[in-house]
């Protein structure tokens, strides 16, 4: 069943995280075992929540009623395409030695996927998830 507040609780996580690796490279000297770990945690709950959105959530808004909620989750599906991307060659590209190596551009990366990701949850959060259904009341067996 999918449940918002599941959903949001999932967006408050990656927000932690984000914060958490944003004020990692505030620091001026890198930490790259604490840095792996963020990114694992944050890697592994992303992927679990876009595979909730992508399977559950998009499909649920497109197949339903509501013209302007199936429109919107198609533009947010379509979009996500590109951060998930995004994502993605930020991991791939920033290896340890890299981050030690080039910790000011590293820096100046993770700011720059952090907020774009920040900013896609608080839309998610405003726009998108207001159009999601509440549950279906369940019948008392008597």
């Amino acid at each position: 069943m999918l449940d918002r507040k599941m959903l949001s609780a999932e967006h408050r996580e990656l927000a932690e995280l984000a914060a958490a690796l944003l004020d990692r490279v505030a620091s001026s000297e890198p930490a790259p075992e604490r840095i792996a770990q963020l990114r694992w945690q944050m890697t592994r709950k992303l992927l679990a929540h876009l595979a909730k959105e992508d399977t559950l959530l998009y499909p649920r808004l497109i197949a339903g009623s509501d013209r302007r909620a199936a429109a919107l989750a198609t533009r947010f599906a379509d979009e996500m395409g590109d951060l998930a991307q995004t994502y993605r060659d930020y991991v791939a590209n920033w290896s340890s030695d890299r981050i030690v190596a080039e910790w000011p551009g590293f820096g100046i990366e993770t700011r720059r996927v952090m907020q774009a990701l920040t900013h896609r949850i608080g839309r998610e959060e405003t726009v998108l998830y207001a159009l999601i259904p509440p549950p279906p009341k369940q019948r008392t067996v008597a």
